[in-house]
C-alpha cells in the first residue's frame, strides 16, 4: 500500500470515529430533549420524538460539518435539509434491520439488544456514506 492510500484509509477511519462521537452526542440531545418536550411541555409521544429528532440532526449536522468532515464550504439550507432527509432514511434503515433481527432471532432481552446493535452498525454505516458523499463531500 502506497502513502497516498494510506494516508486515505487513516482520514478515513479517523471520519468514521468522529462521526461514531458526533453520533453519540446526537443520541445524546435526542434522547433527552424527548423527554423533556414529553414531560415538561407536555407534546404527544410522536410531536416530542420529531421536535428533539430535528434538533439533534441539526446539532448533528453542525458538528459533522465541523469537527468530522472540517468544511469551509458556506453554510446552506440545502445541505441541512440534505442531512436530516438522509438521516431519516439511516433511521427507517435503522428500525428496519432491528426488526428484521428480532423477526429472525426473536423476543428475549438478549435478542432485542441484538437487533439493536445490528441497526445501529447498518444505519451508522449507511449514515457515514451518504454524509461523506452527499452532505460534505469536497468538489
Amino acid at each position: 500500500m502506497g502513502a497516498l492510500s494510506q494516508l486515505r484509509a487513516t482520514m478515513l477511519r479517523s471520519q468514521l470515529v468522529r462521526f461514531g462521537m458526533v453520533g453519540c452526542v446526537g443520541f445524546a440531545i435526542d434522547a433527552s430533549l424527548t423527554l423533556l418536550f414529553h414531560r415538561q411541555l407536555e407534546l404527544g409521544e410522536a410531536s416530542a420524538r420529531v421536535l428533539a429528532f430535528l434538533v439533534a440532526a441539526t446539532a448533528g449536522w453542525w458538528l459533522n460539518r465541523r469537527f468530522t468532515f472540517r468544511t469551509q464550504a458556506p453554510v446552506s439550507a440545502s445541505s441541512w435539509l440534505r442531512y436530516v432527509v438522509l438521516t431519516g432514511a439511516g433511521a427507517a434503515i435503522n428500525i428496519a434491520c432491528y426488526l428484521a433481527v428480532v423477526h429472525v432471532l426473536g423476543t428475549r432481552p438478549l435478542h432485542l439488544l441484538a437487533g439493536v446493535a445490528v441497526g445501529s452498525v447498518v444505519a451508522m454505516g449507511f449514515n457515514f456514506w451518504v454524509s461523506r458523499r452527499w452532505v460534505f463531500a469536497t468538489r
